[in-house]
């Protein structure tokens, strides 16, 4: 049976996990959106709303902006699933947060609108990296049951079923709000999850 001492150090340092991974993915989300919302500013208008999130990594007004949203939600996601996989989390947690930050580097230099390889490409890569999202955060969902979780994935949901309305050719151009509320989601679901670390649920499993 564990002493009182040991089990005061587990704690404390499940604590130490969780803040360090809030304050981490805090940090880096807040760049993304603060970045993105700056691109909207600049830049929106019909072709932006067509084209989605992706057009301010190619219009060279924004393209720099993007750059830094991007990057710094890339190192934030990979950082992140470090810590997670220290904790002991499921491979899908820890693994699917590393494709997540991997493809948001692949969106940045698959340029959409540069032939028709690239556009297909860019695509796919948007599609899997969504579809890894939802995965991580049903997992969360389903170690947490919290009612904020579950408001969290209900958002990215709703993101991802406009967004995919919004892809054919359906006169539904709402790509850029869905793509705007998907990431929200999964930014509520990615802070929600790092309770995980401080509950020790991902080391139970």
């Amino acid at each position: 049976m564990p002493s009182s001492e040991s089990v005061v150090v587990t704690t404390t340092t499940q604590d130490s996990l969780q803040r360090h991974a809030l304050r981490l993915l805090l940090t880096t989300q807040a760049f993304l959106f603060v970045t993105l919302a700056w691109c909207v500013l600049l830049v929106h208008n019909h072709v932006a709303q067509n084209a989605g999130i992706s057009y301010y990594g190619s219009h060279h007004g924004t393209v720099v902006y993007a750059i830094v949203g991007y990057v710094s939600a890339a190192i934030g996601i990979w950082r992140a699933s470090s810590l997670f996989q220290v904790s002991g989390a499921e491979f899908l947690v820890w693994f699917g947060l590393r494709v997540v930050a991997v493809m948001l580097i692949l969106l940045l230099v698959t340029p959409y609108d540069e032939g028709v390889f690239l556009n297909w490409t860019h695509m796919s890569v948007g599609v899997i990296g969504a579809l890894f999202q939802l995965a991580i955060s049903i997992t969360f969902i389903r170690r947490l049951g919290t009612l904020s979780s579950k408001l969290g994935f209900a958002v990215q949901l709703l993101g991802g079923v406009l967004g995919a309305l919004s892809l054919p050719d359906w006169r539904f151009q709402y790509l850029l709000n869905a793509e705007i509320v998907l990431e929200l989601g999964f930014c509520w679901c990615l802070l929600e999850g790092t309770r995980m670390l401080a509950r020790g649920e991902a080391a139970a499993y």
